[in-house]
């Protein structure tokens, strides 16, 4: 039994150490990948920044005149806009960026 004990733990503590000695596989080839990442979400963050801007200036107006109805289909509509586009890209709407759960410190 005690040999049986041994094997199993000389068998765990040798898979440790060869996890120690491998190198990260996440970084590998990541610079390319999180390259066409960026170049396609580009394009989505820059919509996105626009129409909060937009947004925001539509209820500011909207404020000042609660009844105008431009104002009021004008944040409903960019309201609806954002929420597709957070549908769309669930990351550009985090809490957490994703650079932080890419390479940010690991828990535990």
């Amino acid at each position: 039994m005690e040999n049986r004990r041994s094997d199993l733990k000389a068998k765990v503590e040798a898979e440790r150490r060869q996890k120690k000695a491998e190198p990260m596989w996440f970084y590998d080839e990541i610079d390319e990948q999180w390259h066409n990442f960026r170049r396609d979400s580009r394009q989505i963050e820059k919509e996105y920044s626009e129409l909060r801007v937009e947004l925001r200036d539509a209820e500011t107006a909207l404020r000042t005149n609660p009844g105008d109805e431009y104002y009021q289909g004008r944040v409903k509509y960019l309201r609806k806009r954002l929420g597709d586009l957070e549908r769309q890209a669930p990351w550009i709407s985090a809490e957490v960026p994703v650079e932080v759960l890419l390479w940010g410190v690991p828990h535990g």
